[in-house]
């Protein structure tokens, strides 16, 4: 038996760096994992520096890349998410000087909702990709992170024009405008494995959320419980500070 072969079976590489791999064709031996064990994460992917070409050696073109998700590796879940006692929350931290929006509380809670799914591949700060105007703008969503951190970057992201579309997040957030009109499906973005619309009802006493999974890279069992945390995290707001 091929000993390379061998070593390929025994790698260890997390669904979604594996996509990521077969997407850009790197043999994922050119890889080194940083996960536990030395497993390969979608950043080690990400990160990974092709060697320059020697000089004089002629290019070589690379095949057309295949779509990145196939229709039928795409799981969508979707949840309503009662806002009262958040609302009340930020009214009395208002009243406080502390101010808070949905966009800020959305990404705490992403965050608290990787820090209990392990199984998720999120990398080692849980980046979410906040969807702006014509680019997206990559956080780290790690708990010791505080909501009034969070809130000072989005804010400071919202000054700048910067794109982070190339940068690795696993999730994409795109909020949405109050409506009575909801997606039932979005395309994921590339590069990413989850994608998060929210949309809130005209009072703003309600959240739609829809979250659309690659589930060739995201198992479907850890989506919907990763939605459930969020789902409880936002309904009891208290646990966005803890």
């Amino acid at each position: 038996m091929n000993a390379a072969a061998v070593q390929a079976r025994r790698l260890a590489v997390s669904p979604y760096a594996r996509r990521l791999a077969r997407e850009r064709a790197l043999p994922l031996e050119t890889l080194r994992g940083s996960g536990p064990g030395g497993r390969i994460l979608a950043a080690d992917v990400l990160s990974f520096a092709t060697p320059a070409r020697p000089v004089g050696q002629p290019a070589v073109e690379a095949a057309p890349a295949s779509p990145s998700v196939a229709a039928s590796s795409i799981a969508a879940f979707a949840t309503s998410i009662a806002l009262g006692a958040l609302k009340d929350l930020l009214a009395a931290m208002e009243s406080t000087g502390r101010v808070f929006d949905i966009d800020d509380v959305l990404l705490r809670a992403a965050g608290r909702a990787f820090d209990e799914s392990p199984d998720i591949d999120r990398g080692a700060d849980a980046c979410v990709a906040l969807e702006l105007p014509g680019r997206q703008a990559v956080f780290a969503t790690v708990p010791e992170i505080s909501l009034t951190s969070m809130r000072a970057a989005r804010l400071a992201s919202l000054r700048g024009d910067r794109d982070d579309a190339g940068k690795f997040a696993v999730l994409s957030l795109r909020p949405l405008p109050a409506s009575s009109i909801r997606p039932i499906m979005m395309p994921l973005l590339p590069g990413r494995a989850m994608r998060l619309t929210v949309s809130l009802d005209t009072a703003g006493n309600q959240a739609e959320c829809l979250l659309i999974t690659d589930a060739s890279s995201v198992d479907e069992s850890n989506a919907a419980a990763w939605l459930a945390t969020l789902k409880s995290t936002i309904e009891h707001p208290l646990r966005l500070f803890v």
